[in-house]
């Protein structure tokens, strides 16, 4: 396997790409950096997400050994408390859908929901289904392999899952049916980064690699992506998407009606949050200097700092400038409270971060 995909087959440690996203523009920092830890030492809590009654729902296990899908309680006597809502598991991200019911994508790539009795199901085999399904812009001669890793669900209560090896969106309803709802074209990319000895071409087809999806104020669908190797910082896009699209092309190669990309010059995209009441848009970044930077942590065993960017408009402001590492997910309550997870590799932590 090349390098290409070394960071996307996020099944296990060593591949641990798929993070955060760190942007990059004209940004401002936000003055004195203002955290507040609500939880630490979980077990790698990718997963985040908001739930209908306003408390936070925390996914752990994505990377490291299992735990239970907490609730963290934003709201009444007991704010504060957690309840733990499942036996130990290894989720790689967490949604609710409009009748309460909880969906999370296992390790194991499936995909489960959990209904309001409590029952959890299996709804889809992913891996099962890319196998049928390949990757046409495929540049590491694996065009079914599969890594979903973002979630997030429809009003109408069907699912989205991204999945970043598979470069394409899924949509699949509570039944198990499911449909590639778009795909994700290749983008050349300069390598003016990267050592001169390593002899690589001056450019590079990189994949998308799409890590996060949201659902707009607006209603559409939003899609950001890691962007793969030659892991160049600031090549990172953010894609809007129709939400009843059937098989569009999101590509700046080919531009297509369904899909265009809104945003750009991020950095390896982690994840991504609207404030619903003002389209103030939260992009969670892996590091400044990217994937490479990243992986070095790996070895010194000191993980660069994540970005977070609050993007309005044209401005994108930095919150909690070095305080966050190893990011997981971000979430904005109706209010306006921003929360993030992080410490995937090491001590999982629950923030509130500070505007």
């Amino acid at each position: 396997m090349r390098r290409t995909r070394r960071i996307v087959a996020l099944g296990t440690i060593t591949c641990s790409v798929l993070l955060l996203i760190s942007l990059i523009a004209p940004t401002a920092a936000s003055g004195r950096p203002r955290i507040r830890v609500l939880l630490s030492g979980l077990s790698s809590p990718k997963g985040l997400a908001l739930a209908s009654d306003g408390n936070l729902i925390i996914g752990q296990g994505a990377f490291g050994p299992p735990g239970p899908v907490l609730i963290y309680l934003l709201k009444g006597p007991d704010r504060g408390d957690t309840v733990e809502i499942t036996e130990p598991v290894n989720v790689v991200d967490v949604a609710e859908g409009p009748d309460g019911s909880g969906w999370a994508i296992g390790g194991d790539q499936v995909l489960y929901r959990q209904d309001l009795a409590g029952n959890i199901e299996p709804v889809l085999d992913i891996a099962a289904y890319q196998e049928t399904d390949p990757d046409p812009f495929d540049q590491e001669d694996a065009p079914t392999e599969s890594n979903p890793y973002g979630l997030a669900i429809l009003p109408t209560g069907d699912a989205l899952v991204a999945d970043a090896a598979g470069n394409d969106l899924l949509r699949v309803t509570p039944e198990g049916d499911a449909t590639t709802m778009a795909r994700f074209d290749v983008e050349s990319i300069s390598t003016s980064h990267l050592p001169p000895e390593e002899g690589f071409p001056a450019r590079i087809d990189a994949e998308a690699v799409p890590t996060t999806v949201a659902i707009g104020p607006d209603g559409w669908v939003y899609v950001g992506e890691l962007k793969g190797f030659p892991f160049r910082p600031r090549t990172s896009r953010i894609w809007r998407i129709d939400p009843n699209a059937d098989g569009v092309l999101c590509s700046v190669n080919t531009p297509t009606t369904g899909c265009s990309h809104i945003r750009g010059r991020f950095t390896a995209i982690n994840d991504i949050a609207f404030n619903q009441q003002t389209s103030t848009l939260y992009v969670y970044q892996l590091a400044a200097d990217g994937v490479l930077a990243f992986e070095a942590g790996f070895e010194s065993g000191e993980f660069p700092p994540a970005v977070l960017l609050k993007v309005r408009g044209d401005e994108r402001t930095r919150l909690a400038v070095r305080r966050l590492s190893q990011p997981g997910g971000v979430v904005v309550t109706r209010d306006g409270r921003v929360f993030v997870t992080d410490g995937l590799f090491t001590d999982g932590r629950l923030i509130r971060v500070r505007r």
